[in-house]
C-alpha cells in the first residue's frame, strides 16, 4: 500500500533578484514498511524534499499524498542529533512527548522497552556527553519514535560521526527501523550507504532537480547494512548509481 506520494511537485524560491526553479515535476511513492534513499549531486534539493514532505515548505505546483491524517504522521531526524547537553538522555528523549503535552504512563513504558531493547536503558540518567556517537544517534532515533510517527525522514544522520562509527550506526538504525516497522526515507551524499540501507534509489538530476532514475534493490536477504556492503552485487550497484550522477 502507498503510504505517501508526490505528484508532479515543483518548488520555486523566490528573491529580488528574481525565481529560482529548485525541484521540476518530482514524482514518486513510498510504500509502507519501505525503506527509500534519496541520492543527487550536492545543491540538488535532497533535504528539500524532506522539508515539502515535512511541512516545513509548501510546493509551488503539485501535490504531496499521505494516506495517513494523524498529526504525528511523520518524524524528522536531523544530520547532528541535537541532544541537550543539559538533560539527561530521559529528559531528551520524552521532550517531544512534553511539547505535545503527551507525558502519560502509557508512553513512557514505550519509551523505556525502547531504551532496554537497544541497550541505552543503563544511561537514561547519564548526560548526552557520557555517551559515544553511535549511542548518541540511537538516543536521537528513540526520540524521534517517541511519538510513534509512521515515516521517518532521515536527512543525513551519520554524517557528522568517524567511517567506523557510522558503519555500527548504520547496522543500529537499520535494525531499530525494521524491528519497529518503520517507513524511512533517507537523504545522503554517500553511495555506499544508500546501497546498503534501501529497499529502492532514488536518483535525482542537478538543480532544478528531477527524478532522473529509481532502482529497486534486492539485497535484503543479506541481512545488515554491513553485510550488504560485502555481497557480490554491491560493487555493480555502487558504479550504476555512480554513472548516474556523473552524468
Amino acid at each position: 500500500m502507498s503510504l505517501l506520494k508526490l505528484k508532479d511537485v515543483s518548488l520555486n524560491y523566490h528573491s529580488p533578484k528574481g525565481e529560482t526553479q529548485a525541484l521540476k515535476n518530482i514524482s514518486f511513492e513510498v510504500k509502507e514498511n519501505e525503506f527509500i534513499a534519496i541520492v543527487g549531486p550536492s545543491g540538488c534539493g535532497k533535504t528539500t524534499i524532506l522539508s515539502l514532505i515535512a511541512g516545513i515548505l509548501k510546493p509551488s505546483s503539485g501535490e504531496i499524498i499521505k494516506n495517513d491524517d494523524g498529526e504525528n504522521f511523520i518524524g524528522y531526524m536531523f544530520q547532528r542529533d541535537h541532544l541537550f547537553e543539559w538533560r539527561t538522555i530521559w529528559q531528551n528523549v520524552i521532550l517531544g512527548l512534553e511539547i505535545q503535552k503527551k507525558k502519560n504512563a502509557q508512553n513512557f513504558e514505550y519509551l523505556n522497552k525502547l531504551l532496554q531493547k537497544y541497550g541505552l536503558y543503563d544511561f537514561k540518567d547519564k548526560f548526552p556527553r557520557e555517551l559515544s556517537g553511535g549511542m548518541r544517534q540511537r538516543v536521537a532515533l528513540i526520540r524521534t519514535l517517541a511519538l510513534n510517527p509512521k515515516v521517518l525522514l532521515l536527512d543525513e544522520p551519520f554524517s557528522a560521526l568517524d567511517y567506523q562509527t557510522r558503519l555500527n550506526v548504520c547496522d543500529d538504525v537499520n535494525n531499530i527501523i525494521k524491528n519497529e516497522k518503520k517507513t524511512a526515507i533517507l537523504v545522503t551524499h554517500d553511495i555506499s550507504e544508500a546501497i546498503s540501507m534501501a529497499d529502492r534509489i532514488i536518483i535525482l538530476t542537478p538543480r532544478p532537480a528531477e527524478v532522473k532514475k529509481i532502482i529497486t534493490l534486492n539485497l535484503q536477504k543479506y541481512g545488515t547494512p554491513f553485510n550488504r556492503r560485502e555481497c557480490s552485487e554491491f560493487s555493480k550497484l555502487f558504479n550504476e548509481v555512480w554513472k548516474d550522477l556523473e552524468n
